[in-house]
């Protein structure tokens, strides 16, 4: 027996949402209303829910971009808008708009070798006197462009003539727009279409608003900040899930009450629980079908009990993909083929797909990419790990050995390899989060972080206390520097533990490092001295040179100059035996930087000219841009504006192409200089 998955379900609560939408329709800014939140939250549903409670003089228009085809066709969202908005324009004009689609259907449908006379019509119209020969896919891409600005421009005529004075679009499902399969449609329905049209219509003294939902914020180039109104979608309260559940039969107010506590208001998870309950038929359910527990509600033994009802409901082979496939963090029609070649026929595998993913547990995650809902993979994948231990290991195992055939690995090649060897795999994911600190990848680093964190994974201490490590550099990488100093502790706490001094040392001088930033200098020292300890006793000399280093940051800030150049000297000894490079640059820039505020200029200029150089060696390129910007500083304090302006155009040449934040700011520099020069 199938799972019966109904359309229609009792909608409860949202008040401040149907507020918000009245207030939309009375006002001429914000036009843009922009709802947000996690999957399965119950936005589609919103949205449903607003489109019924618009007035009737009110023109409703809708799109729903999980519709493959409206993702990637301009035209084919304007044949999706035509319908709608027959019954309320002009038919005339409606006439010429549905010519217009029709003929520019024609013309796209032509063959690439038929299209001489188009390829023509683009050289003369884009590139006339160029003399330039376009091939056919410039002609195609060409004729695209003018297509759907004719079609574009028919559109907003035929919305000229609507009999309303105002109109709503609503649309659902806009993640979408931010893919790339989907960035032609996206950059022109935001950027182009939905702004002019309400520019067009606001000067024909109409009103045009828009109520848009998607997971994420969207990126609006040409509608501006404060004429959209964000708001991100919460859970449902316990007073409109307990509404909900009233509604299909659930009297019991002790269930209702754990039912809330299982589900937190997710609006998909109190839909799948309220469904399981409506499937009891005769026998509903009550409180003494619940786990019998004594005192206290044990929320994870009532999901436990639950979760087995959902798969005995579902066909094969769609429950065993939904029991198995929560051992992958994401999915495709490939990865599934891969984990469960016996289960899916070879001829019909993308139409089951296709069904899976249309489950209300399966959640969209980009790229098309898909996953079950995180409360059914949290609950059923340390079951799993328990009961079925020979099946946890086999198909991590082939999730594993699909993903090394990609390059570079996949985020989540790393999970499934701390999964069959935290040890090993915990080494691998370390070094990869190095590269992307290292690389300036603040993106991929967090991508990292999340796959650590999976709630599936059951780490030992010794792997906890290095994901703590790292998410403290993190946040420190971030300037979150109080969520830092919480993460280090747990990483400090978790290392002493498990008695690695050598995690200990690095915890404690990253913890020494976040002091100094704080301006806390005394306890930076203290940190960093027992850092020190720590590493000496390991034996860690590049450890050790690190910190002796910090603490003559430390010492040079205090200015007790003599005391920094020690402490620089020491760690500069340790760096070169050690055979550090980047080190040993650091800290020849360090002293550098120390002699030219002492005005020691030429030993200045020689320690930078040293760590450059260095940095040069090992391809450091920002390091170098740094290092010759401070060199400038240097040779114009001793008034050689040739070399200045000399290393600040090398300077500005590498962060431009590195896109650094500052690379204006140099650039301005760079011209004064010049201006300075010819004065």
């Amino acid at each position: 027996m199938s799972l019966a998955l109904p359309f229609l379900t009792p909608f409860v609560g949202r008040e401040e949402e149907k507020r918000l939408y009245q207030q939309l329709l009375t006002q001429s800014n914000p036009w843009v209303l922009l709802i947000t939140g996690q999957g399965g939250i119950g936005k589609s549903r919103l949205l449903a829910r607003l489109a019924e409670e618009t007035p009737q003089n009110v023109v409703t228009l809708k799109l729903n971009f999980a519709i493959p085809s409206l993702r990637i066709d301009p035209l084919t969202v304007l044949e999706e808008l035509l319908p709608q908005s027959e019954s309320f324009v002009d038919a005339q004009q409606m006439q010429h708009t549905q010519q217009v689609l029709a003929d520019g259907r024609s013309k796209l449908s032509h063959p690439a070798g038929n299209l001489t006379q188009e390829i023509h019509l683009a050289e003369s119209a884009s590139f006339q006197g160029q003399g330039m020969q376009l091939n056919i896919n410039t002609a195609i891409v060409e004729l695209r462009r003018q297509i759907r600005a004719q079609a574009t421009q028919a559109f907003y005529d035929l919305l000229l003539t609507l009999a309303s004075s105002r109109l709503v679009l609503l649309l659902d499902t806009c993640e979408w727009l931010g893919e790339a399969e989907a960035s032609e449609v996206g950059q022109w329905l935001l950027n182009d279409l939905l702004p002019s049209l309400h520019e067009r219509l606001h000067r024909k003294g109409k009103r045009c608003h828009v109520v848009m939902t998607s997971r994420m914020p969207l990126s609006m180039m040409t509608i501006r900040r404060q004429e959209v109104y964000a708001h991100k979608l919460p859970f449902l309260d316990q007073s409109a899930t307990d509404d909900y559940l009233l509604q299909i039969g659930v009297t019991d107010t002790s269930v209702r009450q754990r039912l809330y506590d299982i589900t937190h208001g997710h609006a998909l998870c109190v839909e799948i629980i309220g469904l399981l309950w409506q499937q009891q038929g005769d026998r509903p359910l009550t409180i003494a079908d619940l786990p019998q527990l004594q005192d206290q509600f044990n929320e994870q033994a009532l999901l436990e009990y639950l979760q087995p009802l959902l798969y005995q409901r579902l066909p094969s082979p769609f429950r065993e993909l939904t029991k198995y496939s929560v051992l992958l963090r994401s999915f495709d029609l490939p990865m599934l083929e891969a984990m469960f070649d016996d289960l899916l026929p070879p001829k019909s595998r993308a139409e089951l797909f296709e069904q899976f993913i249309r489950y209300p547990y399966i959640e969209a995650r980009g790229h098309q990419r898909y996953a079950c809902h995180d409360l059914i993979r949290n609950l059923q994948a340390p079951r799993i790990r328990v009961q079925e231990p020979a099946q946890w290991q086999q198909y991590h195992q082939r999730a594993l050995t699909h993903l090394a055939d990609i390059e570079p690995y996949p985020l989540d090649w790393y999970y499934h390899a701390i999964v069959l060897n935290e040890e090993q795999g915990i080494s691998l994911w370390e070094e990869a989060v190095q590269g992307a600190y290292i690389r300036d990848n603040r993106e991929y680093f967090s991508a990292l972080l999340e796959v650590a964190h999976d709630e599936t994974l059951d780490l030992t201490p010794g792997s906890s206390a290095t994901r703590a490590n790292w998410q403290g550099r993190f946040y420190a990488y971030g300037f979150e520097m109080q969520a830092a100093l919480v993460s280090y502790e747990q990483a400090l706490e978790l290392f002493r533990a498990v008695g690695s001094k050598l995690g200990e040392a690095n915890v404690r001088k990253a913890i020494g490092d976040v002091q100094q930033f704080r301006d806390e200098r005394e306890a930076a020292l203290v940190s960093y001295e027992q850092a020190l300890e720590l590493f000496r006793a390991v034996g860690d000399r590049l450890g050790e040179a690190n910190v002796r280093q910090a603490i003559g940051d430390v010492q040079q800030f205090r200015k007790e100059m003599q005391a920094a150049l020690v402490s620089y000297e020491q760690a500069l000894e340790l760096f070169r035996a050690v055979g550090d490079r980047l080190g040993e640059a650091n800290v020849r820039k360090a002293i550098g930087l120390m002699a030219a505020r002492l005005e020691q200029y030429e030993a200045a200029l020689n320690l930078l000219t040293e760590a450059y150089e260095l940095y040069q060696s090992i391809r450091d390129n920002y390091s170098q841009s740094i290092t010759l910007y401070y060199r400038s500083l240097v040779y114009e304090a001793t008034e050689d504006n040739a070399r200045a302006i000399a290393d600040m155009r090398i300077a500005v040449d590498i962060v431009e192409h590195l896109k650094l934040p500052w690379a204006d700011e140099w650039r301005q520099r760079l011209e004064d200089l010049q201006e300075g020069s010819e004065e």
